[in-house]
């Protein structure tokens, strides 16, 4: 009991000693406390300057394959090259869709290629996909033209249910064909806002390296008349007439589309048409079927001497002038 009362004394004499510390006692006034702000004063941190961002509609979208033999203008900067090899170029946007360019060349390619060069053909290789041709999708804007030997084939299939189209509401063709020789264009539409972006990429599609389809599919630049300014698909520039080394005239001139000064000056064969909406310019001549085509093999049609509409009821205008003031050299 003792040696509690002890350890009692102990303990509370040890906690009054550490209060003590703590406080003054006696008759001295405490000294002045100095507060000190422990809390140090934050260093100013830089805003950084945020860099501009490019909306993906405007931005450059042109791309050229690996091997330089083609090129293609894509809708916008969300698409993204998928693969790059001498037979086979593809892309893909999220949104958007996937777009496929297939080459052949040589008699084995050729044989192996199922290539629609007729509208029935077309709707075949729909069919063999278990699709229903008026239920299950539709041809629409079949048509073929000829340029300078090269057959260029062009279609849309439109899908009335695209769970059974792989997701896709349309399939955008191009084909262009020779005997020997063809590129296969692709664009599958994942929606109707993307429709035109693709067809206007797939139309977009010009062939640089050495192939016989080139005069059918010549690289086309932002604005296609400063892309003809240069000449021909071959490169001539200086617009001069070519001339045999016997001094005669081949006809036609090096900067004219591979068309003769008949031609040019003749609205009854060529006629140069500018769309409204910012005076794009093109060539169009007729097909012997009593359509006009471009040399994509786009179709239009005059609702009277002026006013031109195309297969998709875009409005041109016609001022009554044939392929020569196209094909005029810039001064």
């Amino acid at each position: 009991m003792k040696n509690k009362k002890i350890l009692a004394i102990l303990t509370i004499a040890a906690c009054v000693s550490v209060v003590a510390a703590g406080c003054s006692f006696g008759g001295d006034e405490p000294e002045e406390q100095v507060v000190v702000d422990a809390t140090p004063t934050p260093e100013p941190t830089s805003t950084p300057t945020p860099e501009p961002t490019i909306a993906p509609d405007v931005q450059d979208s042109t791309y050229t394959s690996s091997n330089g033999a083609v090129s293609i203008k894509l809708p916008d900067a969300t698409w993204s090259n998928k693969a790059d090899e001498a037979d086979m170029l593809s892309f893909e946007s999220p949104e958007q869709g996937k777009i496929l360019i297939l080459h052949g060349q040589g008699e084995e390619d050729m044989a192996s290629a199922m290539l629609p060069d007729t509208q029935d053909l077309a709707a075949a290789l729909e069919q063999a996909s278990d699709l229903t041709q008026g239920t299950d999708f539709e041809i629409q804007d079949y048509t073929t033209n000829d340029v300078e030997g090269v057959g260029v084939y062009s279609y849309t299939v439109k899908y009335t249910d695209a769970s059974k189209s792989g997701g896709y509401v349309y399939n955008i063709h191009k084909i262009y064909k020779s005997s020997d020789e063809y590129y296969s264009i692709c664009g599958s539409v994942a929606n109707d806002a993307s429709y035109d972006g693709i067809k206007a990429a797939v139309d977009s599609f010009g062939i640089a390296g050495d192939s016989g389809l080139k005069a059918a599919a010549p690289v086309k630049s932002d604005d296609a008349a400063a892309g003809q300014a240069d000449g021909s698909t071959d490169g001539t520039t200086d617009g001069s007439t070519d001339t045999s080394s016997d001094g005669s005239s081949s006809g036609t001139t090096g900067n004219s589309g591979g068309f003769t000064q008949e031609q040019l000056t003749d609205t009854n064969q060529t006629r140069t048409i500018y769309r409204n909406s910012d005076g794009h310019p093109l060539v169009i001549t007729p097909d012997g079927n009593g359509n006009w085509v471009d040399f994509d093999g786009n179709t239009y049609r005059f609702a009277n001497n002026e006013d031109v509409y195309d297969q998709n009821d875009v409005d041109y205008y016609w001022h009554g002038e044939g392929a020569d003031v196209y094909y005029m050299p810039v001064e």
